[in-house]
């Protein structure tokens, strides 16, 4: 299967129509109808850039698409998202993993959303999209997207987290381990993206919050923000 990594030079400026999320994954979710928004951001006053480091597919990834039928579902749910202009933004060994507690609840470290999930990830992915072209994000990992019930639970998991339903995005800014010269880029990291949240999130009905862990999660289901207390009160964008 071929490696989905994503290399984009720096926009300065960019004009992006986004379509809001159409489809409720559960009845208390808060979603508008479909909408088009037309968004114009200007060029970045924060000059600092990363290159992201190149990444290498893990050997556990390759294990698990010669099981079973993985392959076969996972090229599946790809094809649907390049379908849908949302693929090849995130590596497939990171759009299948599932919670970084994976192991310790026994559970599987990659998974395949059921299909009548696929489309609940489109409107989060639209917006990554546009983090990612637009430079915001440029040194990431993502960490979670879909979780099944069980893992969920295990994992401490809300009873309604958006990654039962395959429309949340978790990921981690910098290394595994940051050293003192990454908090810059970290933290301007976090800034920009909370500029972007603020300015445009509710048109995209975009929620973000910080965890304890480092870990930063995003998704389309609800405008709203949180933080190691998952309150507003500790959120990072809490300016």
């Amino acid at each position: 299967m071929k490696k989905n990594l994503l290399g984009l030079g720096t926009i300065a400026s960019a004009t992006l129509i986004m379509t809001a999320c159409s489809t409720s994954p559960h009845k208390n979710s808060q979603i508008p109808h479909d909408k088009s928004q037309r968004i114009v951001i200007p060029q970045e006053k924060i000059i600092l850039q990363r290159q992201a480091p190149p990444k290498a597919m893990p050997e556990s990834y390759r294990q698990w698409l010669i099981t079973n039928d993985n392959q076969a579902r996972a090229r599946e749910y790809e094809r649907f998202l390049e379908q849908n202009h949302v693929g090849n933004i995130i590596p497939s060994f990171e759009l299948f993993k599932t919670a970084r507690d994976w192991q310790k609840c026994g559970s599987a470290e990659y998974m395949v959303p059921n299909r009548e999930l696929w489309g609940n990830q489109l409107a989060t992915l639209k917006v990554f999209k546009y983090l990612v072209a637009t430079n915001i994000l440029t040194d990431f990992e993502v960490t979670s997207v879909y979780r099944d019930l069980p893992l969920n639970q295990c994992a401490g998991g809300a009873s309604s987290s958006r990654h039962l339903y395959n429309s949340a995005i978790d990921f981690r800014i910098g290394p595994v381990y940051p050293q003192a010269h990454d908090y810059t880029y970290i933290e301007s990291t976090k800034y920009r993206l909370c500029q972007f949240w603020s300015q445009y999130g509710q048109n995209f009905n975009m929620g973000i919050g910080l965890y304890a862990s480092g870990q930063i999660h995003i998704d389309t289901q609800g405008f709203r923000t949180w933080g190691p207390d998952l309150t507003r009160k500790s959120s990072m964008c809490n300016f």
